[in-house]
């Protein structure tokens, strides 16, 4: 699970880059510069790097317009490099994960500098592939629950479950000893039942109220929305009275539903959200559904997550 890497850092690196907004082949592979580690920065040598949603609206311009040679990619896992020289608590050789949302030079590249505050070590028992795919997902994910105040024993639906932010939502709330219901193709059940959920419903299924009746027959406590759709008004519906939900920002239309507070979220990397991340995934191994492409194969990656419906999470293959 531990990467081999040259000792030495190279002056260069092989890097994705977008010069201006465009279509997925907007993406090129390039040459460029290894970043110069800052006094509070780690360099990491990238193993593996997160593919969203979120980066393909960046590379389409959706966030306005794109820097020349910027570099997508907001978390990844990989190994310490270079420590600045006020990082304490990381030395090189460490394996480690971050989410650094808005980094114009990111992790679709064999290095990255990344603020030492939104970098965590590796639980050990996590493959590097896992790791380098669930730092963003996670941690909206681990924010969404504690937006809720999930507690043990009460029952949870989550829409779209067998997405990033679903996969990682359902591990994370049957780890506290939910009740969860996932949302889910028919197809993906099998996955989003090995996660941890008790139930999973078919939202296309003209059953779905009646099984939501079966599972939770008075009513849902909570609901985590992590996409929008024709089913979710019905699932909102089956919330007890005065139930919250929450949902990440960015979700459109935005959720709304009489009598239940909707509450916003986003994931956060942080040295303290991350140390709550760790502290809930413990020992534990996490069955995250990945679709690894290698980084010369980036544009392809972005058409995929493009084209939607991805079960778990997309990676690059850095290394």
């Amino acid at each position: 699970m531990i990467s081999t890497r040259p000792k030495t850092i190279p002056k260069t690196m092989k890097a994705a880059v977008i010069d201006a907004a465009g279509p997925a082949e907007a993406l090129h592979l390039s040459e460029v510069d290894v970043p110069q580690v800052a006094r509070d920065q780690v360099l990491i040598a990238v193993d593996y790097a997160g593919v969203g949603i979120w980066d393909a609206q960046q590379r389409a311009g959706s966030y306005g317009a794109v820097e020349p040679g910027t570099i997508p990619g907001a978390d990844g896992a990989g190994t310490i490099a270079a420590v600045g020289s006020d990082v304490r608590g990381f030395q090189a050789g460490d394996r480690v994960y971050s989410y650094a949302y808005g980094n114009p030079k990111g992790f679709y590249a064999e290095y990255v500098c990344v603020p030492a505050d939104s970098v965590a070590l590796v639980p050990s028992q996590l493959d590097q592939s896992v790791a380098g795919a669930m730092p963003c997902v996670a941690l909206t994910a681990l924010s969404g629950l504690e937006a809720l105040d999930a507690r043990e024993g009460q029952t949870l639906a989550i829409f779209g479950a067998s997405g990033g932010v679903g996969s990682l939502a359902v591990w994370l709330a049957s780890g506290r000893g939910m009740m969860v219901t996932g949302t889910a193709r028919a197809g993906d059940h099998a996955y989003v039942r090995e996660l941890g959920a008790a139930h999973a419903i078919d939202p296309a299924s003209s059953e779905r109220t009646s099984e939501m009746g079966r599972v939770a027959p008075k009513g849902f406590d909570a609901a985590l929305v992590t996409a929008n759709g024709d089913a979710l008004p019905s699932l909102l519906a089956h919330l007890r009275p005065n139930a919250p939900f929450a949902y990440p920002n960015g979700v459109t239309p935005e959720p709304k539903a009489e009598g239940h507070p909707g509450r916003a979220f986003n994931g956060e990397g942080s040295r303290e959200t991350f140390g709550r991340l760790n502290t809930a995934i413990g020992s534990r191994t996490i069955p995250l559904r990945l679709e690894i492409f290698s980084l010369n194969d980036v544009v392809e990656a972005h058409r995929r997550v493009e084209q939607g419906h991805v079960v778990g999470k997309i990676v690059l293959r850095i290394a």
